[in-house]
């Protein structure tokens, strides 16, 4: 799927040229070609904005008949991630994506990604919450156009030191994104600490916290691999990623533009991020597997058991603590099932 939508920039440069000033031939007025702006809050080379944002508004581009243009606005000049959904919902951008954990309580159903030893990978993970949105069971969006619905890949633990195994993170300060994610943090005896991606290197570099919980992506795409020694490949759950546009926006746009927004569901942009991601969290994983000054760790048994007691726990309270807690994990249990069965 990653090779089905990836152009080079170059491409998609001339194409956009190209279609703004042909649009004549195109049968298209220039005064019809839109420009959107998607507000990013990772930097410019960030692969998150080259290697999927891009070629996924790329295509959307190019199936608009000439009629769309997306104008990046990037490391967060539009709006902190935190800000990103009222800033869409304001129209202060047209189009934006952030993590759901950002705003506690907001994104109540999506919490369930959060939720430890029970995913192994964005693929599955964002085609499984993808599903529960088509199912009506996702909360929080209504006030926007939803344009995708996804997970982030499953977050293991990196220590800045040279650590031996789980026990090392007991008592120490541990960056976890999402309530969820920070109550098993503290069921383990760490303490949690909430921060943005982008604030995480710099904190631990500092030692303002001594671990992260985090995806193999964000080593490089977060640069905390200039930061960490050891890491624990642990399943503990993921974040919910939203991709969000203004309602307005989209109501102003060409019946082509908006034919090409339409064509390419929340459904399948939650197959593109969460194959694409994930295969560049396993390449980014065996990079570190070769630095001499790394070392990845694999709990053993008795270690995966404690921490199973303190994931039920956790998963047990998240039901109790969310309106349609059971319902959601049980639809997102079958959707992952679903997920496994066919690929």
């Amino acid at each position: 799927m990653n090779k089905q939508f990836a152009l080079s920039k170059f491409i998609r440069i001339a194409a956009t040229t190209a279609a703004i000033t042909t649009s004549g031939a195109l049968g298209v007025a220039a005064q019809e070609v839109v420009t959107l702006k998607f507000g990013s809050f990772v930097g410019p080379t960030s692969f998150l904005n080259t290697d999927i944002f891009e070629p996924w508004f790329e295509k959307i581009e190019n199936e608009s008949n000439g009629t769309l243009k997306i104008e990046f606005v990037t490391g967060g000049a539009s709006a902190k991630p935190q800000e990103v959904f009222d800033a869409v919902r304001a129209g202060i951008i047209d189009i934006g994506w952030s993590i759901t954990a950002y705003n506690p309580g907001r994104f109540d159903a999506a919490g369930v990604v959060e939720l430890p030893m029970l995913a192994g990978g964005s693929a599955e993970v964002s085609v499984a919450v993808a599903g529960l949105h088509d199912q009506g069971l996702i909360d929080g969006m209504d006030s926007v156009r939803v344009l995708g619905i996804a997970g982030a890949d499953i977050a293991r633990l990196h220590h800045s030191a040279d650590v031996t195994g789980l026990s090392d993170f007991s008592g120490i300060k541990i960056r976890a994104a999402g309530g969820v994610l920070s109550a098993m943090i503290e069921k383990i005896g760490g303490v949690a600490v909430g921060l943005p991606a982008p604030s995480i290197a710099e904190s631990l570099a500092k030692n303002v916290v001594d671990a992260s919980a985090n995806d193999w992506f964000a080593l490089e795409g977060f640069r905390l691999i200039d930061v960490t020694k050891t890491h624990v490949d642990i399943s503990l759950g993921t974040a919910g990623v939203y991709l969000v546009m203004n309602k307005s926006s989209f109501d102003k746009l060409p019946d082509a533009a908006k034919a090409a927004f339409e064509n390419n569901p929340s459904m399948a942009f939650a197959e593109y991020w969460g194959s694409t991601l994930e295969e560049e969290s396993l390449r980014v994983r065996g990079v570190v597997a070769e630095l001499d000054d790394h070392k990845i760790i694999t709990p053993t048994e008795a270690e995966l058991a404690d921490w199973q007691v303190a994931a039920d726990e956790v998963i047990a309270e998240w039901v109790e603590n969310t309106e349609g807690g059971a319902e959601i994990l049980q639809a997102y249990k079958d959707n992952l099932g679903a997920y496994r069965a066919e690929n």
